[in-house]
């Protein structure tokens, strides 16, 4: 069976604010360690099976992957790996875990090969991927406060924009096809319902200068 393995196409630096840039959390043999601006470490985790940490803007929260039992589940585009994702208070606390894997017949709410969580700029919702079609991943959200997961969009990458005229809302390249045949592969603005604002096509630097860089949103 094929293995799905969805990866980010933006640096991550893209999705922290300048102000959170000063600590950064880190993956080190499966555990996630505070790194704080003078480069003193503090571990958070001790699992070993923990990967992929985003800090939330303001650097207090980080949700991160956490590597499942082993088990695997059968998604439209073979098997993935039942993993869960978790979030965690940076100041310390236990990690509270916010989703795990769902098998299901409807790829809208199969959950599994979770990966690439970022949060809103305000911390309240967390997005994330999970397998779902043969030709396209998905975006899902949860909210941290409650846990209910919603689908969101199609889509085989996801950002979620830090700042500028977009903040908050997201940027997902979606599989479509044209009307008279074949098929296209564009980055899309979207509302963080999955509602799409809409294209930047195929190159994201244009958009990126322009609506998301640290100039344009400085006063």
């Amino acid at each position: 069976m094929k293995t799905v393995w969805m990866v980010p196409l933006l640096v991550l630096v893209l999705a922290l604010p300048a102000h959170a840039r000063g600590a950064s959390v880190v993956e080190e043999k499966g555990n996630l360690v505070l790194v704080e601006p003078g480069g003193k470490k503090r571990k958070l985790t001790s699992s070993g099976q923990d990967s992929q940490p985003s800090l939330s803007a303001d650097g207090k929260a980080v949700v991160f992957v956490r590597r499942g039992s082993g088990a695997k589940l059968e998604s439209a585009a073979g098997e993935v790996e039942a993993n869960e994702l978790w979030w965690m208070d940076t100041t310390g606390g236990k990690p509270r875990r916010l989703v795990r894997s769902a098998a299901s017949d409807d790829p809208k709410k199969f959950l599994g090969a979770l990966q690439t969580p970022q949060f809103s700029p305000d911390g309240k919702t967390v997005f994330f991927m999970s397998a779902a079609w043969t030709t396209s991943s998905a975006v899902h959200k949860v909210d941290v406060a409650t846990g209910k997961e919603q689908f969101v969009s199609p889509g085989n990458s996801l950002e979620v924009i830090p700042r500028g005229e977009y903040q908050g809302r997201l940027i997902v390249q979606m599989h479509k096809y044209f009307l008279g045949g074949g098929t296209y592969d564009w980055f899309w603005v979207l509302e963080p319902d999955g509602r799409e604002i809409g294209p930047i096509g195929e190159d994201l630097k244009g958009f990126l200068e322009i609506y998301v860089s640290e100039e344009q949103a400085s006063p």
